[in-house]
């Protein structure tokens, strides 16, 4: 009985580590300006993961402390030394909701060059190119001043997702496609110079 006793020990610190190891913990707090909230950053079972907390009734009038305290209430993992980095990250969201806009915007002109919904749209440096792509497989390049459709980038086979200018330069255009290549243009002529090939799924983000 008596050696048994080291083993019974050793496998009730282990089963105590595995509790430990399956609660969250805290590791951080991010801002989400739009719309008001703030994400959890917290380790569980060895990885990295996120949650968010949505204020979307945030206001510039709402109580910090009572804000904080039902958070709190609500998120286990939240402890008493995490109020005060919180409470300033709500005030800090509540003081940009009281800063007041001087900009004016006014619509210039309306543009309907793709059969098929947009999926995204990307100005060059200088802003007087932008170019937009979309669910009908191309990229088009438009003058900014005048609308003008410049360019027609086809090519692709599914959604053309992910668009860009190699700023600040300007003078290429890359694509991302739902057909899991990469396009490499060049601005001036619409000339494709390269397709990147490689990735086993949609390509999301350049």
């Amino acid at each position: 009985l008596t050696a048994l006793l080291p083993s019974m020990d050793g496998a009730e610190r282990s089963a105590r580590r595995a509790t430990a190891s399956a609660r969250p913990k805290l590791k951080k707090f991010l801002l989400r300006y739009y719309p008001p909230g703030i994400i959890l950053e917290y380790e569980l079972a060895g990885e990295l993961m996120q949650r968010s907390v949505d204020l979307l009734d945030l206001s510039a009038d709402t109580d910090a402390d009572v804000l904080v305290n039902a958070i709190t209430r609500q998120e286990s993992m939240i402890k008493e030394s995490h109020r005060e980095p919180l409470r300033k990250l709500v005030k800090k969201l509540q003081s940009k909701l009281r800063a007041v806009s001087t900009k004016s915007f006014s619509l210039v002109k309306e543009l309907r060059a793709h059969i098929l919904p947009l999926t995204n749209c990307a100005f060059n440096k200088s802003g007087d190119k932008f170019i937009t792509g979309s669910y009908d497989r191309t990229c088009k390049v438009f003058d900014t001043d005048t609308g003008e459709e410049i360019h027609t980038l086809e090519g692709h086979k599914n959604v053309v997702y992910a668009i860009a200018f190699n700023n600040p330069y300007g003078d290429k255009i890359i694509t991302g496609s739902f057909d899991k290549t990469c396009k490499l243009w060049d601005a001036n002529t619409g000339e494709c110079y390269y397709t990147l090939r490689g990735h086993a799924s949609e390509i999301v983000c350049l």
